[in-house]
């Protein structure tokens, strides 16, 4: 009996501790959407014990009374308070509280609320960019963010584009920002080895807008310092869209229009050719019978050139999931031709994300992402043997084609048609890029994650002509060129996110690296036998065959710690340790770390209490160090070249050895406010920021007695300054929705120190890099117009030695604008939609290089219809000098100066478009949840006073040292086009 009431007793006790000591688990959703809530803080009142929800918005809480109160918390929900009530399961579905309401904005490697975010980060947003008909992420952003300059530097379908973050902070490596797409960096840039100057390969181009869910971009060196080596430049974080829980959607998107070039420029006619070659010759070439002749050949060569070309895309996406699995899967195909003849872009796209939870700690998950695209380009800008500067330039006075329909190969050029019809220039892009992660969480908000990656490029060139004036020179002109590039990734973190009381706390421990590899191939060949044997074994002479190989990597330890105390005090923390390879043993290792700070105003008492008006007030202030070590490879190492000698192979040292080579760094200061008026209705955000970029990377002039001309060194500092102002507006119109934003930015460059003070000088244009001044001024000669009474330019002579020499060069230009902007107005009224979407840039010069032909009043070019105004006789007063067969005068009347320099500001109507969105009872009718169509405009109307094709161009793409240099380069499309939307 004793025995019995001991055990009794015994397991009383213990059934009581069970009870008291039981597991609460649920799932957090939004009330808005339904969709899970992660990152939500769960504590026991009045205790210090809690726990955040998962990325699915699931909890567990182990609890010691069953009449215990669990809080619920987020930021931008309203908090819940729920008695446990003896239950094991509590879901929760939260409200969002308008007066904190925030984003979730991705930063590195992970995500923040955008209150609580300390730096400057520039979001775009998947809604914003659903409807634009441009194929690249560079061209996405252009206008959509304040502090990211992106140019097109030409019209090429698919081609490259120039982006800058906060400026240009290098001088020799690369000043494009580092992207990476669901945590795995990407590789990017210009691999194609035929050159096509401002008509590069934009490896970016093979990825589809269409999948991206959103796109930060880090800017200052708090946000980018995550980043270490390769954050100098800017971050572009692209986030792509992942599955849901609930029922399967699928989506179908698709448009289709055309393409129109905007502009062209006014050449001369025939019978104007005809009276121009008669003034220059100073006697009678043509007579006026021939000048009056109504049957004579009067061809309007850019009508040849330029065509109505067609652009389409079709997409499928499907999305959905449960509480276990979800998943998206879409597929793509974009073509579209280009206004140039003879060039085009096509491409296939296929992505599948899945992720699955195994269990309350596991989570893994994978992405794939593959693409097929093909690309049709065509000599321009340098060269004198494209279709652009052929046709541009041939007088109106030749005709296309012979009598018996060959082509009429007459002219001072090439065919402009038959370059374009008959020579091939192909190019073939692979590209696979994929990883997985897994997650296991430890402890209650303490989980371990990993992630793999590979992006593998492989690109393939083929280049061939027979039949035109290049081709014939050659007896067939043959190229192929193979690149194949592997980048392997690896992220490792261990991650903290949890409270004690109203201190919160996420922290980052990471370890990563990565290795790239890369393998290139280059031949040419001429002398065919036949216009259908194309390829290099057809090719009887074997001009050039070469190849190469890249290995490269680097090693990552890196740390984030982010505190905020009840919303308003905020702080974080970070650093980077970086080992890369393309520095030597004495400089290897990088050190970056950045801090950051806000005080949230608004969350005082004082203030809620006093200022109503204000829903929200931030103050923040961020200083980071931030690395460059996209450079040349192993530049600190003696490099080899080989070659012949009597006729036997040889080896001989190509550069000298710099083991002291070390990172160019950016010092950034950031200090900004960040308002939000009328429950967030209008917000205002203003950034000031100071980067300050030392030991920049540049080749130093040694003595030709050392062997060698120059040796790479840290010797140069460069400045960048700026304000970047951010207006929005979100709210009623009347009875129209109205959502507004509008962002300006302006940037101050300077070069504080290069070696010694000796400029750099390149370009057409005459852009120089000299201390005290923006990268990249103009510096030519000045022109002061044309002299009256002799018809000749005249130029400043500005060091008043009485002649006109190289050292009266000055600054003439600035290719860099003073603000650049975008502005965004978005109305919705029933189911009418109507977007408008204005992008510009104010206050940059353009050198206009095609005038150099086309203005020069010489040879056998076609001119411009200005020179109709140009000087004929003593008196005349006009800013066009007489035509001339003196060649001394003609070559310095046509010298590059200032003459040439114009202003390339210009605002564009980049996107309008105007869609229906049907009722509900119409869709369900047809078994449809959504239909949407819409009419879409690109590019609709350029207000500018630049006179050449485009204001946006760059004959040399992404070259830094280079810009703002227009030289026959292809314009952008106008491009019209109409879609649909499917819901089912």
């Amino acid at each position: 009996m004793r025995k019995t009431l001991l055990f009794l007793i015994f397991s009383f006790l213990s059934w009581c501790s069970l009870a008291q000591e039981r597991m609460v688990r649920g799932k957090v959703t939004s009330a808005e959407d339904g969709s899970e809530q992660p990152g939500v803080n769960v504590v026991v009142k009045g205790t210090a014990k809690g726990t955040v929800t998962d990325q699915d918005g699931q909890y567990s809480l182990q609890i010691t009374a069953a009449d215990e109160v669990l809080v619920f918390t987020f930021i931008g929900m309203q908090p819940q308070e729920v008695v446990v009530n003896n239950r094991d399961r509590i879901d929760v579905v939260m409200q969002a509280d308008t007066k904190q309401l925030a984003e979730v904005v991705v930063v590195g490697y992970g995500t923040e609320q955008r209150r609580l975010m300390t730096g400057s980060v520039g979001v775009v947003k998947a809604d914003a960019i659903k409807d634009l008909p441009v194929p690249t992420i560079d061209g996405v952003l252009q206008g959509q963010t304040t502090g990211v300059q992106v140019s097109q530097n030409s019209g090429t379908p698919g081609g490259a584009m120039s982006v800058r973050v906060r400026g240009t902070t290098s001088l020799s490596g690369s000043g494009q920002p580092l992207y990476v797409i669901d945590g795995i960096p990407l590789i990017t840039g210009d691999f194609g080895q035929i050159g096509y100057e401002g008509q590069g390969i934009n490896a970016l181009s093979d990825l589809n807008p269409s999948e991206i869910e959103s796109i930060s971009v880090l800017k200052d060196g708090a946000a980018a310092a995550v980043y270490g080596a390769r954050a100098s430049n800017g971050i572009v974080l692209i986030t792509t869209k992942r599955g849901k829980s609930g029922n399967s959607v699928v989506n179908v998107n698709m448009y289709q229009g055309f393409q129109q070039v905007w502009n062209k420029l006014d050449m001369l006619n025939t019978q104007q050719w005809m009276e121009y070659r008669n003034d220059l010759a100073g006697t009678t070439v043509f007579t006026e019978a021939q000048i009056n002749d109504p049957n004579k050949v009067n061809t309007d060569w850019q009508k040849e050139i330029f065509r109505t070309s067609p652009i389409r895309n079709y997409e499928v996406s499907t999305q959905g999931g449960n509480d276990k699995t979800k998943f998206f899967i879409s597929g793509g195909y974009f073509d579209q031709k280009g206004i140039l003849i003879g060039t085009g872009f096509k491409r296939v796209n296929a992505r599948m994300n899945v992720d699955h939870k195994i269990n309350d700690r596991l989570n893994i998950g994978a992405s794939v992402g593959l693409t097929y695209s093909t690309s049709d380009r065509v000599e321009s800008d340098q060269s004198l043997h494209g279709p652009l500067p052929n046709g541009i330039s041939t007088p109106s006075i030749i005709s296309v084609y012979n009598a018996d329909g060959s082509y009429n190969q007459s002219g001072p050029y090439s065919n402009a048609v038959s370059i374009a019809n008959e020579a091939t220039n192909k190019n073939f892009t692979y590209r696979t890029l994929g990883n997985v992660f897994g997650e296991y969480k430890i402890l209650p908000g303490l989980s371990v994650v990993s992630k793999w990656g590979a992006d593998f490029y492989n690109l393939r060139e083929h280049a061939f002509e027979f039949n035109t004036v290049q081709g014939q020179k050659y007896n067939g002109l043959g190229f192929e060129a193979y690149t194949n590039v592997l980048n392997i990734v690896s992220n490792n973190m261990l991650k903290y996110d949890g409270s004690i009381g109203k201190h919160n706390f996420d922290v980052v421990l990471g370890y990563s690296f990565e290795k790239y590899q890369s393998r290139d191939s280059y031949m040419r060949g001429q002398d065919y036998a036949d216009e259908n044997l194309q390829y290099i074994n057809s090719a009887a002479t074997k001009v050039d065959v070469t190849a190469s190989a890249l290995d490269r990597g680097i090693r990552s330890y890196f740390t984030r710690i982010n505190y905020n105390f009840d919303g308003k005090y905020i702080l974080s923390l970070s650093g980077r340790v970086d080992a890369s390879t393309n520095f030597g043993p004495n400089n290897r290792n990088g050190f970056f770390p950045a801090a950051s700070a806000a005080w949230r105003v608004s969350q005082e008492d004082f203030f809620r209490d006093n200022v109503t008006a204000v829903s929200e007030f931030k103050i923040r202030a961020s200083y980071g160090l931030l690395g460059n070590d996209n450079i040349p490879s192993f530049s600190y190492q003696a490099l080899y070249s080989n070659g012949s000698y009597n006729g036997k192979p040889a080896i001989y040292p190509r550069s000298i050895p710099n083991p002291d080579l070390k990172w160019e760094t950016t010092a950034q200061l950031d200090i900004g406010v960040d308002v939000g008026f009328f429950a967030d209705r209008l917000t205002l955000a203003v950034d000031y920021y100071n980067k300050q970029t030392r030991d920049l990377l540049l080749s130093r002039p040694l003595p030709p007695n050392s062997g060698f001309s120059s040796i790479t060194e840290n010797v140069g500092e460069l400045q960048n300054k700026g304000v970047e102002v951010t207006l929005g507006y979100n709210g009623p119109l009347g009875p129209v929705k109205w959502s507004s934003s509008l962002n300006l930015s302006a940037n101050r460059n300077k070069v504080i120190k290069l070696y010694n003070g000796q400029v750099i000088d390149d370009g057409r244009g005459g852009n120089r890099i000299m201390e005290g001044e923006p990268v990249g001024v103009f510096y030519n000669f000045k022109s002061l117009g044309v002299d009256p009474s002799t018809g000749d330019i005249v130029f400043e002579d500005t060091n008043h030695d009485g002649e006109i020499t190289t050292d009266d060069r000055t600054i003439i230009g600035n290719p860099n604008p003073k603000f650049i902007g975008g502005f965004t107005n978005t109305f919705n009224y029933k189911g009418f939609d109507l977007s408008v979407f204005l992008q510009f840039s104010y206050g940059n010069d353009v050198f206009n290089g095609s005038r150099l032909y086309l203005e020069s009043l010489q040879g056998g070019d076609n001119q411009i219809e200005a020179v109709t105004r140009r000087w004929r006789k003593p008196g005349d007063i006009t800013d066009i000098p007489r035509a001339t067969s003196d060649p001394v005068k003609a070559a310095e009347n046509k010298r590059a100066s200032s003459r040439f320099i114009e202003d390339g500001s210009y605002m564009r109507v980049k996107n309008l478009t105007l869609g229906y969105t049907f009722n509900k009872i119409f869709t369900s009718k047809v078994m449809l949840s959504s239909l949407r169509v819409y009419a879409s405009a690109q590019n609709l109307f350029t207000f500018t006073n630049y006179t050449g094709l485009d204001p946006e161009v760059n004959y040399s793409g992404n070259d830094i040292r280079v810009a703002g240099t227009d030289f026959f380069t292809f314009p952008q499309a106008r491009a019209i086009t109409f879609g649909v939307n499917l819901k089912f």
